[in-house]
């Protein structure tokens, strides 16, 4: 059995994490076992399903204590792989498993930025890290092509051990159910709904979200705006008060989290998800893969993504909220079928096998 770290800051509901964990009992059929080390010391929601996978996880905080605590775990192990997901610190990972003898060393890009103002000391200690991992990388991976030149720069092509591997998912199927909507909005009666999941980050644009809504509802005041994700209360606070301004209140409807997003996804109208920054958002995916419509932002990852699957409208950031409203209804007023889009994801490269094989092939060579 091949043997792979991965490397995170914890293990929660993320993209990247419950994308590797996704791959987990595939891999295993293959011979790879995947572990953990958590740069957070902390314990992750993701956990217990980890341990179900046969996966163990190692809890190393980033401190004094760190460099004698992963070098103590990669050499009493014995890890074949060191594959690495937080950004350029794989840099300061990597070289330490060079140091510690692993053959296989993987830094892996999940966005098409680091996100937030970057400070000269910052942009010094990025600079560092993107050098050690030059140095010390036997591989050099990203979820597109545009997480891949946002960190790594215009000439990646031109580098044997840069690869794109695009996320994977499975085709599912899920039954209608008429009263879905009736579990969670008592007063649900048909309305369109306008659908968005995603953690409360600066970067998901929860607060120009009900700007937006607010605007279609002006539109069209039969549609519902439900919000699905962790939560984060200083933000959810900015987001009621404007609800309350635009008197909002028995139409906009906040979920918290929930495991089965797809069942939310399937029996929506149209995701909404103008993200500031992305990398391949596996929310979109998501949604294509039950036939759910999107508007999105223009950024690399759903870019990419459009190019292989019906049903996803692009909006500029820079375009105005009453455009984004105008545009969130056209989608809503199509007539693409859900089985047009899901057909599309079905012939796409993101399925899960192919995100499993090409995994593989990098793992053992």
């Amino acid at each position: 059995m091949k043997q792979v770290l991965h490397i995170f800051g914890a293990m929660n509901r993320g993209g990247a994490e419950m994308r590797t964990v996704s791959l987990m009992a595939e891999m295993r059929q293959q011979g790879v076992q995947f572990d953990y080390c958590v740069l957070s010391g902390e314990q992750g929601v993701l956990d217990d399903t980890i341990k179900d996978l046969h996966g163990e996880i190692y809890y190393c905080k980033l401190g004094p204590a760190f460099f004698y605590q992963f070098w103590r775990l990669l050499t009493t192990k014995k890890f074949d792989v060191v594959h690495s997901h937080v950004a350029y610190v794989s840099g300061f990972i990597l070289f330490l498993a060079w140091l510690a003898g692993i053959k296989k060393r993987i830094a892996h890009f999940r966005n098409t930025t680091a996100g937030g103002s970057l400070s000269f000391i910052r942009a010094c200690r990025d600079g560092l890290l993107k050098t050690m991992i030059k140095l010390f990388a036997t591989d050099i991976l990203a979820v597109c092509d545009g997480a891949m030149l946002g960190f790594w720069g215009a000439d990646w092509k031109k580098q044997k051990r840069c690869k794109v591997i695009y996320n994977g998912f499975e085709v599912t199927s899920i039954p209608p159910n008429q009263q879905f909507w009736q579990q969670y909005i008592p007063t649900f009666n048909g309305q369109k709904v306008v659908l968005n999941v995603a953690r409360m980050d600066i970067q998901k644009n929860h607060i120009r979200q009900c700007e937006i809504f607010n605007l279609l509802n002006q539109i069209d005041n039969n549609t519902l705006m439900v919000f699905v994700g962790k939560e984060n209360l200083e933000r959810k606070a900015k987001m009621l008060e404007l609800i309350n301004r635009y008197d909002l209140n028995d139409k906009v409807h906040f979920l918290g989290l929930q495991t089965d997003v797809l069942q939310f996804m399937s029996h929506a109208d149209v995701l909404l998800f103008p993200s500031e920054w992305e990398g391949l958002p596996g929310v979109v995916l998501e949604a294509a893969s039950v036939g759910l419509k999107v508007v999105g932002s223009d950024l690399p990852g759903i870019e990419e993504i459009q190019q292989h699957i019906k049903g996803i409208e692009i909006v500029k950031r820079s375009q105005s909220d009453q455009e984004w409203a105008e545009i969130l209804n056209q989608s809503l007023l199509s007539k693409i079928e859900a089985r047009e889009i899901i057909d599309s994801f079905a012939s796409s490269v993101f399925l899960m096998e192919n995100n499993v094989r090409q995994l593989y092939a990098v793992y053992a060579e």
